[in-house]
């Protein structure tokens, strides 16, 4: 488009130009080449026409591609760029109508005027129609003159009615970006997200005060602002979005608002039958909070969504390890200060160093190690350290290090001059907040750059506006505020990360120079799109179909497999999942990957073409299952994804675990039908001969007599014993099981317990204590 764009430009103005020369000079056309004649001949209607279809491309191209600066300035500059035309246009055509009652100069531009406000009727200079004959640059100035009045009416009639307009044009889309509750901190993320839209797609933004600032400023960029009152659910329902709903940004500054929106949200896309899974975006400033729902939401357990979550801290984090390890030679930073942005940047750099191990091309990338400087260093450092533990990730104690004591000058002069090296090292003052930390003292970050003008020195100020800037004679002291506006060309969301860095990897083994092999930043969005469906679908099979969970952070993880040569098989084994899971997780992403490609125009081929696209594993499962070459290949590439997953720190677990019945019931089996109520509050059904069992808590529930003999041994008269092992896991929020007895809802922290033959039923927290005892390996 910017080609075109450029091509377009360039003709209309040589074309203008040219006519402009042929109004005030029309013997020039006689002495140009013959094949050009024709070109600008008086009524020339082909002229009018290829030039008027030039200026309305030119104006359409410039109107779709000019979100970045706002609808409203490309209007503007339509209006403006169509005006000078026509005065250059106007002003040759009426250049040679003068004569001694009318001045030279001053007739062509009145006659010029009245042409810039629409006057199409034909002026005549003592008694004669001048120009005669009329000129092609007048015919077209006259028509491009009509447009501007009526794009400036519409643009007027726009800015009036911009509210009706933004519901229409968010009617009319095919698909819609949806985000809801901007401020002033995550308005930068609106035009970051207008600026990566899917062909087709139009950004809406729900808010409450359509005429706030941030919400004008989201409508420059593109968007489409709806006002509505948020905390309604049924309002929030009744909007005409959620059916085509494409991507969801959830920028509200206080994160249960945004869970309770989304809850919202995926009830109206439930109500209206759409199960299709959407990538989402949850503002959720807490660093770990922010890591605990994502590792909660990252497989995607919840069919609706592909979640992921981003906050000031860890943006801001992102941006101060970018400028300090980008080329400085850093080797150690000191954070001062205790607060969020403090356990963002230990987080963040151990991200890095899982990534720098992952990526060949930063082999030779040295990175920095943390210390903590703070009274509470130690705490903080053990805290991220556990965490680690619990994540199942390496605990990285040799990249972390505390120092506790208080930031104060004489402190971080000695340990900076400690180092021989002063500018081999960083100081970052973190914010200050009376909740998370000890005010320091403002004055330290100017004392201590005077004193070490080679050290990066950056310091917290809520007014700045941004990375701030150079300062004469403390050339290395840097302010930052906290932001949520990613450098361009980073990823908002760790799918996004996590297919980047994996086609990184791809790009630099393989060899060739296939469109498939560019950089991320120059491939094509095809290439860019199977990389993303890759991650995210492999993330969904995992939980979906392989029975593990990317949330189980109590019960260690199992570790990607080391032997690239073994069977495949084997290394799906070894990550958990058994052989008919690992053949149905290969079948559904061969599946997938096949209607991604037939969707882009991709056919089977001989073998693979990326101009007339074919690619000769384009065929049936049955044909891949009965081949051992490429079923090999087909579970190989399954095996590489979750391995890679796992080296950037997405590990997965199996969700069910073993577990031994334990306890004593009191049972009667009753011949006739009956009901009784769970702790869900549900009624269920026991049929005849189906058993009434009782704890010693007093509850009451039912099982089958083929089931019940089969898992209880008789004690004596109506006491029975339990016996057996079940598979048991944590009940997801708000999740619903299909009983042998009926529906039942299970209850906040219970449990969902999975029978020898299948069956399942959900088991309060309480009773699963008391009822079964430890997993069995």
């Amino acid at each position: 488009m910017r080609v075109l764009r450029t091509v377009l430009l360039g003709f209309v103005v040589a074309a203008a130009a040219y006519l402009a020369v042929l109004a005030a000079h029309p013997a020039v056309r006689d002495g140009g080449p013959g094949w050009l004649r024709w070109f600008g001949r008086p009524a020339s209607g082909e002229t009018i026409a290829i030039v008027a279809l030039a200026i309305i491309a030119l104006c359409v191209i410039g109107f779709r591609s000019g979100t970045a600066g706002g609808k409203g300035s490309v209007s503007l500059t339509i209006l403006l760029a169509l005006t000078v035309m026509n005065c250059v246009l106007g002003l040759a055509s009426y250049w040679n109508c003068h004569d001694a009652a009318h001045p030279v100069l001053i007739t062509p531009l009145m006659w010029t005027a009245q042409l810039i406000k629409g006057g199409t009727s034909e002026l005549q200079l003592n008694g004669q129609f001048c120009p005669d004959p009329i000129p092609v640059a007048l015919d077209v100035a006259r028509l491009s003159s009509l447009g501007v009045i009526f794009l400036g009416v519409a643009s007027v009639a726009v800015a009036l009615f911009r509210t009706q307009v933004d519901r229409v044009r968010a009617g009319a889309a095919r698909s819609v970006t949806v985000v809801v509750g901007v401020d002033d901190d995550s308005r930068s993320m609106v035009k970051a997200v207008a600026e990566t839209l899917e062909p087709n797609a139009q950004l809406v933004l729900l808010t409450e005060n359509p005429d706030q600032p941030s919400a004008a400023e989201s409508r420059r960029d593109g968007a489409a602002v709806l006002a509505a009152d948020l905390d309604s659910p049924k309002m929030v329902e009744a909007l005409p979005l959620w059916h085509k709903l494409d991507r969801l940004y959830l920028l509200d500054a206080d994160a249960s608002i945004n869970l309770a929106r989304l809850h919202t949200i995926g009830q109206a896309r439930s109500a209206r039958g759409v199960h299709r899974r959407v990538p989402l975006i949850v503002r959720i400033d807490d660093p770990w909070y922010a890591v605990a729902w994502r590792t909660q939401q990252f497989g995607g357990s919840d069919t609706r969504w592909a979640a992921d979550a981003v906050g000031k801290y860890e943006v801001t984090a992102k941006r101060l390890l970018d400028e300090i390890t980008g080329g400085r030679g850093i080797t150690r930073v000191f954070v001062c200060g205790t607060s969020p942005l403090t356990l963002a940047l230990c987080a963040d750099l151990e991200q890095r160093r899982r990534e720098h191990d992952f990526c060949v091309e930063r082999a030779d990338e040295t990175l920095p190690v943390i210390t903590l400087v703070a009274e509470s260093a130690d705490e903080y450092r053990d805290d991220h350290l556990h965490r680690q533990q619990r994540l199942g990730l390496p605990p990285g104690g040799d990249y972390i290090e505390a120092v506790g004591e208080s930031p104060s000058m004489p402190v971080l002069a000695r340990l900076v001059g400690e180092k021989s090296d002063t500018g081999s090292c960083a100081v970052i003052f973190v914010d200050v907040d009376p909740m998370f930390g000890v005010s320091i003292d403002p004055t330290i970050a100017t004392r201590l750059a005077m004193r070490f003008p080679d050290v990066p020195v950056f310091a917290w100020n809520p007014m700045a506006a941004g990375a701030g800037g150079e300062r004469p004679g403390l050339e290395k002291l840097r302010t930052f505020r906290l932001t949520m506006d990613l450098p361009s060309g980073q990823a908002h969301d760790a799918w996004e990360r996590a297919a980047m860095l994996i086609h990184e990897r791809y790009r630099t083994a393989v060899a060739g120079d296939s469109p498939a092999r560019r950089p991320w930043a120059e491939l094509d969005e095809f290439f860019r799109g199977s990389n993303r469906r890759q991650v995210r679908n492999a993330l969904w099979l995992a939980e979906q179909i392989g029975g593990h969970s990317w949330a189980d952070l109590d019960h260690g993880v199992t570790q990607a497999p080391q032997q690239p040569s073994a069977d495949p098989l084997e290394q799906l084994q070894a990550m958990g999942f058994d052989r008919s899971a690992a053949l149905a997780m290969a079948r559904a992403e061969h599946e997938d990957w096949c209607r991604y490609y037939k969707k882009a125009g991709w056919r089977h081929g001989a073998r693979r073409d990326d101009e007339r696209k074919t690619n000769p594993n384009l065929t049936d499962w049955h044909t891949i299952e009965t081949n051992p070459e490429l079923l090999h290949a087909a579970l190989t590439s399954l095996v590489a994804t979750f391995s890679q997953l796992a080296e950037l720190g997405y590990r997965s677990v199996p969700s069910w675990r073993r577990y031994r019945r334990v306890g004593v019931v009191t049972a009667e089996q009753r011949p006739e039908p009956w009901t009784w109520t769970s702790d869900s509050g549900h009624e269920m059904q026991a049929g005849p001969g189906d058993w009434r069992l009782e704890d010693a808590d007093g509850s009451r529930w039912s099982v089958r007599d083929d089931i019940f003999r089969g898992t209880y041994e008789h004690v004596d008269g109506r006491s029975w014993r339990s016996t057996g092992f079940v598979m048991a896991r944590p009940a997801r929020p708000g999740e619903t099981v299909d009983t042998l007895e009926g529906r039942a809802a299970a209850a906040v922290g219970a449990w969902i317990v999975r029978g020898e033959r299948g069956e399942q039923w959900p088991v309060s927290a309480e009773e699963f204590r008391g009822r079964y005892e430890g997993a069995v390996e």
